[in-house]
């Protein structure tokens, strides 16, 4: 039976399709470029990423093949990897200039309100000023040390947590009480506000979509001739439109108590948190370029954003705090984790917060 024009014309646009993705990447000069391992037709080596952590991958492939320098092909995107701290400097220091822009990706162009935060700006004077402002205002020496009782004051209160809710037959999460300290923390340093742990909290699940769709693996991004078809049919660009009006509405929210002065005080906080920080910067007549209202919701989610990570880094930052503040255990580390008979003197107000 023949086919119709519904049945071939799908069709006869995958294979289009096809053969144009193909010839835009193959390789049109193979001159002076660094080594590749053999890749398939289309795809390129983004078969070889999907055996477990990428970069477990890549600093495999690169001791395997002996080079420092590797050429990957993902999809119609080209990459270099390198494995090599020297060559590593080169790249990231003495040609910061020529390889400090990032790629446009969809994700970044909503939920960074036009990757106009430190991680995908391209680079300018727009980067150049937002970098000066996130080091000197927001991840200073000084300014750090300034939320320091806001750590010693989450710590205290995750403490307490384990106190009144551990027991000998009774298993607690605790993945999960470290990631929600590292929220609390954050969001206290960002917002003036403690992360919102209730399932039915717009914050807490606006910012989860949100990294959901940041690290989510996207058609477009290693096949940008196709994006606008595969984000559509997929419904990538629907969710992304979504989020960004969530995360507008939020922001706006959290800005609004700042300008109003309307937002509940936490004992424990410091005079200025993030906001208060960019909202005084965007006043100084000093800026290389104004920074608008959208390009300060895009710093304060970037430093949020890359702060809530549920990798190991949380543990770690978690148990260098305990370290550094053994007056929280009473010099007797983890017991208040397994031992709830002996306690601790915790004060009132604490326990009554948790």
């Amino acid at each position: 039976m023949e086919l119709n024009l519904v049945s071939w014309a799908p069709l006869l646009l995958l294979a289009l399709s096809a053969a144009y993705v193909y010839c835009a990447t193959r390789s049109r000069s193979p001159q002076r470029l660094p080594p590749s391992p053999p890749g398939w037709p289309v795809i390129g080596h983004l078969h070889l990423l999907s055996g477990g952590m990428p970069h477990h991958v890549m600093a495999d492939l690169a001791r395997s093949m002996r080079a420092p320098l590797l050429r990957l092909r993902l999809g119609s995107v080209r990459a270099v990897v390198i494995s090599k701290p020297d060559l590593a400097r080169a790249a990231l220091t003495a040609n910061d200039a020529a390889l400090a822009s990032r790629p446009h990706l969809l994700s970044g162009q909503f939920l960074s309100f036009g990757c106009s935060d430190v991680t995908f700006a391209p680079a300018g004077a727009y980067h150049r000023m937002a970098r000066r402002v996130v080091v000197s205002e927001l991840l200073s020496a000084r300014r750090v040390a300034t939320y320091g009782a806001v750590r010693v004051k989450e710590l205290r209160r995750l403490l307490a947590h384990l106190t009144k809710n551990t027991s000998p037959d009774r298993s607690l999460d605790l993945s999960e009480c470290f990631l929600n300290l590292a929220n609390d923390v954050l969001c206290r340093v960002a917002f003036g506000r403690r992360f919102p742990h209730g399932k039915g909290d717009k914050l807490g699940a606006v910012l989860a979509e949100a990294q959901d769709l940041f690290a989510g693996f996207t058609i477009g991004d290693f096949f940008p001739e196709l994006e606008p078809v595969a984000s559509t049919v997929t419904g990538l660009r629907r969710r992304l439109k979504s989020c960004l009006a969530d995360l507008r509405e939020v922001c706006d929210e959290i800005v609004d108590e700042h300008l109003s002065g309307k937002r509940t005080h936490i004992p424990g906080n410091s005079d200025e948190d993030f906001v208060d920080v960019l909202l005084r910067v965007q006043k100084s007549p000093d800026l290389e370029v104004p920074l608008t209202d959208d390009n300060l919701k895009a710093l304060v989610l970037d430093m949020f954003v890359a702060g809530t990570d549920t990798t190991f880094a949380t543990l770690e930052w978690v148990m260098t705090e305990l370290v550094r503040h053994p007056r929280i255990l009473k010099k007797e580390p983890l017991v208040v984790v397994v031992r709830k008979s002996e306690g601790y003197d915790f004060k009132g107000e604490e326990l009554n917060e948790v």
